[in-house]
């Protein structure tokens, strides 16, 4: 039997490659902003924004290309014909999704903290003390709601092929597309309930915005209790993720089939 190691290591190996093409992308669009920099056509502030700009567009493509290859693994014969648990085979790919999207945010971070030490923002010694005390835990909650959105799209995915896949061809692919759009209504419901949510448990946290403050104007920390309180939500958000894995891990092993070679047939 193939073992996890050998599974994760491929996967990591392709969302690795994938997220270095993105970052290529980030890095050039960099370089001509640094240019344009170097020649007077845009300002110190502005160089930093541009560049937080791309980051933050950067990111989130690589939160969708990341999502994508977890739901190709699914449904495609070329991983699931591999003999390996399917709790294993979900648990690599989301290890892999996680450390190459960690990675993704690390390049993303330093290459952001670099820019704005060469422009003289002020970011200093004091900058990892400030992640410790306040961005790290924010982040952390950030890979928490990633994971739970990955959970979630997964589920929504499975769902609609439990329920289509004893539906003929023509009468499946109909109802997939209702689905969908369904499950796009549904998910905007859900990301509205989120912010509600966050706003509700930074209300109840008693966080008061004197909550924020800024170190040397660019890195984001917490005072007081906040970060121990931030640390828990972490923990709960994680919890929810688990319970949704744990569902897509059952439908996966009983429910879900790839279709390819029926279709080939």
């Amino acid at each position: 039997m193939t073992s996890f190691k050998q599974v994760w290591w491929v996967m990591a190996k392709e969302r690795g490659r994938q997220l270095t093409q993105l970052l290529g992308i980030d890095l050039a669009v960099v370089v001509v902003l640094i240019v344009m920099r170097l020649i007077g056509r845009l300002s110190a502030i502005d160089l930093v924004g541009f560049t937080t700009l791309m980051a933050l567009i950067t990111a989130v493509a690589g939160f969708v290309a990341m999502a994508q290859s977890q739901e190709q693994v699914w449904v495609t014969n070329r991983w699931r014909l591999i003999p390996v648990a399917n709790w294993r085979l979900y648990l690599a790919s989301t290890l892999a999704n996680t450390l190459a999207i960690v990675l993704l945010w690390v390049v993303l971070g330093v290459l952001e903290i670099g820019i704005a030490t060469l422009e003289g923002f002020g970011v200093d010694g004091s900058v990892w003390r400030d992640l410790a005390n306040g961005t790290l835990p924010f982040l952390a909650i950030v890979l928490a709601f990633t994971l739970l959105l990955w959970s979630l799209i997964s589920l929504a995915h499975m769902l609609s092929l439990v329920i289509t896949d004893f539906l003929p061809g023509t009468q499946g692919k109909w109802l997939r597309r209702g689905l969908t759009f369904i499950i796009v209504l549904v998910a905007l419901k859900l990301v509205d309930w989120l912010f509600t949510g966050m706003a509700w448990l930074i209300e109840k946290l008693g966080i008061s915005p004197a909550a924020f403050t800024y170190f040397g104007g660019s890195v984001m920390a917490f005072q007081g209790s906040v970060v121990a309180d931030m640390w828990l939500a972490v923990g709960m958000v994680s919890l929810g993720a688990v319970v949704l894995s744990v569902i897509n891990c059952y439908l996966l092993a009983h429910w879900v089939e790839t279709k390819q070679l029926q279709q080939m047939a």
